[in-house]
């Protein structure tokens, strides 16, 4: 139970020293540019839109009521209590990935956007071991679970698997592969189909339609920028991405109607 408590205050530590680096990247305190001047610098055909990033607020939050409910769980429950289990099952991945952000930005902001794109692949895999540690999602851990371990964890991974996309479009852009704008639409339809292939598989198979909402977001915040940007060269990524949010959509449709009739059919085989 020691390694429980000590690894709630190490997780809480570590989301606060990334979120207080978060913060200051906002400013020019730790680089020479601002996230808006960066994003623009690398501007690619899967740019999102600016308003996409507001994304984060709701990952912020969602991962402070989780890992406060860890820590406070972790000093009052026992150690067969779900919150605890999940922060016995993901270990010191939750650090890593807080250490991975925080470097991120500074990278990020200080013009290094192939170690950017790298360190975003670290938080990426450190999602997916959390995600497969806690068998996302998993309903019968209950909504307990649900709402305060997997939601937040599914929305986090969701966001860093867009982030990671464009910012290997980002780091394409500066090397200079993208200067050619029909090899930037191609890479931009292969980038678009693989957020939406993923969007679509990890919902129909692993039911997660948390993971696949923020990778609708993700699509729609691209095509807005498109719209934004009213270049016709690229409007045939609209169609695209449109499609892309079509399939998940099905994808989160079926998911919830087979669990509103499975719990439908239990209801009545428990009468």
């Amino acid at each position: 139970m020691r390694y429980i408590r000590q690894l709630a205050v190490i997780n809480f530590i570590s989301y606060c020293f990334a979120f207080l680096i978060s913060m200051l990247g906002q400013t020019r305190d730790i680089g020479g540019y601002t996230m808006r001047e960066m994003a623009a610098k690398y501007e690619s055909g899967i740019t999102p839109a600016a308003f996409t990033f507001s994304v984060w607020c709701v990952i912020y939050v969602a991962l402070f009521i989780m890992l406060i409910v860890h820590l406070i769980k972790a000093f009052s429950k026992h150690q067969q209590y779900v919150t605890n289990q999940e922060v016995f099952q993901i270990g010191f991945s939750f650090g890593i990935n807080q250490l991975a952000i925080a470097t991120w930005v500074y990278t990020w902001l200080n013009d290094m956007p192939g170690l950017s794109f790298v360190l975003l692949l670290v938080q990426l895999f450190t999602l997916y071991y959390i995600a497969k540690r806690l068998q996302l999602l998993a309903p019968e851990k209950g909504r307990f679970s649900l709402f305060i371990t997997q939601l937040p964890i599914s929305i986090y991974f969701g966001w860093i698997t867009i982030a990671c996309l464009a910012n290997f479009a980002a780091w394409l852009v500066s090397m200079g592969w993208l200067s050619n704008p029909a090899i930037d639409l191609y890479v931009s339809y292969a980038l678009l189909l693989t957020a939406s292939v993923l969007g679509t598989v990890i919902v129909y198979f692993r039911h997660n339609i948390f993971y696949g909402m923020v990778i609708i977001w993700g699509i729609y915040g691209i095509l807005i920028k498109q719209f934004e940007d009213a270049d016709p060269y690229y409007h045939s990524l609209i169609y695209v991405g449109a499609f892309g949010i079509v399939f998940i959509l099905l994808a989160i449709i079926r998911t919830v109607l087979n669990y509103t009739n499975k719990q439908k059919n239990n209801f009545l085989s428990g009468k």
